[in-house]
Parts: C-alpha cells; sequence; structure tokens
C-alpha cells in the first residue's frame, strides 16, 4: 500500500531550492510528495534533480505547478475555468496544460483541480455570512435558514450558465491528460461558492471517463460544509467512493479553520470516515506552512495509526 504524501504547501515558501525542499519532507519520513500549486518556477531544476536522485517519488501536482508568471501571489483559483470572460478561460487551459507537462516530466501520476466559482458575492461570501452566524450561536435559525436557502436556489439558477463555461475547458484538458497518460483529480472546495458543489459534482464526474477522471476529496474542507450545513461528510465520502481518486488530510475546527495537524483527538471524526477510502487512494496530508515539524511527523503517526486501525468499508 502507498505510503502517505506531504504536500508541499507546507514548506515551499521557506525553499529557494526545490532538492532542499523535497530532502526536507524526506528528512522527516516521507517517501512521496505531492507538489502543491505554489511551487514557483525557480524550484522546479531542484524538483527534477531530486526526483531523478530518489529523493522522493511524487504522489501527485496540484495545479497550477509551477505558478504563472503572471500571478503575483500563489493561487490555486488565479485563472478560473467558470470565468466569464474567455480570455481568462484560455489562461486557465494554458497554464493547466503547463502543470499536465511538468506531471510528466517529473513522474507524478495524478493532478489535482479546482474547477472554478460560481458565487456573484465576493469570495467566501455565504461561507464567510454563515460562520459569522453560527459563531453568533444562530446556526439552523431563521436568519441562517434563510441565507442558506436562498444561496441555493440562486445556484440552481446559475448551474447552466457556470458549467457551460466549465465543460469545453475540462473536454480540452481530460483529452490532453488522457494523451499523457495522467489522471486528474477534481477537488471539493470548503467555500459555498465554489464550484462544483457536492450535487454539481455528480454531474462534473459523471461527464468523463472514470479512467482519467476522479474525484479528490479534502477532509477539511468537507468537514467546514458540514459544520455549516451544507452536507453529511460520511454520506458523501460513502457516495463518492467509486470515483475517489485522492484526498488531502488536516483537520478542522468549527467553523471553519483548517489545515490543521493531525492528533489522536481530532475535530474531524476521521474513524468514521478512513473506511471509505478505497485501495489505491492517494493519500496527501496537506498542512498549514505554520505547522511545526513535530506536529507534521505526528500527524504522519496519526494517520498511519488511524489507517490501522480502520476497515474497509463493505
Amino acid at each position: 500500500m502507498p505510503s502517505v504524501s506531504l504536500s508541499t504547501a507546507w514548506n515551499s515558501s521557506r525553499h529557494k531550492d526545490g532538492k532542499a525542499m523535497l530532502e526536507e519532507i524526506a528528512s522527516l519520513g516521507f517517501s512521496r510528495a505531492e507538489l502543491g500549486h505554489a511551487v514557483r518556477y525557480s524550484l522546479c531544476p531542484g524538483i527534477v534533480d531530486a526526483v531523478r536522485e530518489g529523493i522522493v517519488a511524487l504522489s501527485s501536482v496540484h495545479n497550477f505547478c509551477p505558478v504563472p508568471l503572471e500571478v503575483r501571489r500563489p493561487s490555486p483559483n488565479a485563472f478560473e475555468f467558470s470565468d466569464e470572460r474567455p480570455s481568462t478561460r484560455a489562461l486557465a487551459v494554458r497554464h493547466t496544460l503547463e502543470t499536465f507537462d511538468f506531471a510528466v516530466r517529473v513522474g507524478a501520476p495524478a493532478v489535482v483541480l479546482h474547477l472554478g466559482r460560481a458565487e456573484a458575492e465576493p469570495r467566501r461570501g455565504i461561507s464567510r455570512k454563515l460562520a459569522g452566524l453560527w459563531e453568533d450561536g444562530r446556526y439552523l435559525k431563521r436568519d441562517y435558514t434563510q441565507a442558506k436557502l436562498a444561496a441555493v436556489a440562486a445556484r440552481r439558477k446559475a448551474f447552466p450558465a457556470v458549467y457551460g463555461r466549465v465543460r469545453p475547458c475540462l473536454e480540452t484538458l481530460v483529452a490532453a491528460a488522457q494523451e499523457r497518460g495522467l489522471r486528474l483529480g477534481f477537488e471539493c472546495r470548503e467555500d459555498y461558492g465554489e464550484f462544483p458543489d457536492e450535487i454539481e459534482m455528480e454531474t462534473c464526474l459523471a461527464d468523463f471517463p472514470p479512467e482519467v477522471v476522479g474525484y479528490w476529496h479534502d477532509f477539511g474542507h468537507a468537514q467546514r460544509k458540514a459544520y455549516l450545513g451544507w452536507h453529511d461528510h460520511a454520506e458523501t465520502l460513502a457516495r463518492r467512493r467509486p470515483r475517489l481518486l485522492g484526498c488531502h488530510i488536516h483537520d478542522c475546527t468549527p467553523p471553519d479553520r483548517d489545515h490543521l495537524p493531525l492528533s489522536p483527538a481530532t475535530a474531524i471524526p476521521f474513524p468514521e470516515l478512513v473506511p471509505f477510502l478505497p485501495e489505491g487512494c492517494i493519500e496527501v496530508l496537506e498542512l498549514s506552512p505554520r505547522t511545526k515539524v513535530e506536529d507534521v511527523v505526528a500527524s504522519r503517526e496519526a494517520w498511519e495509526a488511524l489507517k490501522s486501525a480502520s476497515p474497509r468499508a463493505a
């Protein structure tokens, strides 16, 4: 069984050399790493050297990687497939294809994708509003429920137009991934305004071949939505299991503090969820850069203990 991987989201900002970045990950007992979306071009030569020398293997690459030169601050949402501007969608496709080529170069079998945005409000509009109401003790009160229902109604109305922009981009990318022998993971997002939500994900997955496209489950993102009442975490994971390609692992405390290290007493109910992971699922610890070294190691050990103690779901 492949060992758990560590995302360079934890340490890429602290390194000027990609080989040193991956050597640090290997020194903590990891044999695999995921290249996060904050990997700069300057890190790439060292990454290639580290992979060639067998310091670590790469489990996956998170789009965009390396960071597009036009982008001042690394962001997986710098260019979106859902953008109303054709020129921006074209940039999203172009830089994703560059990510594919780099993934092939370093031997990573999978690429994690964010698909876009559906909400017209400023980023995290409804999610931030509901989290604020949650903290004020208003969870499921009238104002909370009304805001949530209005967001769902707007989302259902927006879906045809949003997916009408996203799908042509994905058709191009899925074909390109298949040619390169890559698999793509459509990642669940923490913000209800991002695309797709749990219902829309069904359509996105059904429209593309399972040998190329799979579902990427982010435990922290899914738990943030569960805290706010958007879905049942275990039910969603069980439903996605047949298409589950990989997962990002981190803890999340209510209502929305995520990318936290794991411990024996995590807030996320991992013992109920881990049994739904299929054999061969790519498992990646995606921890905040603020996580201490000892907590990174403890997170790996906690995850290994969870896996050892969890039977597979039927």
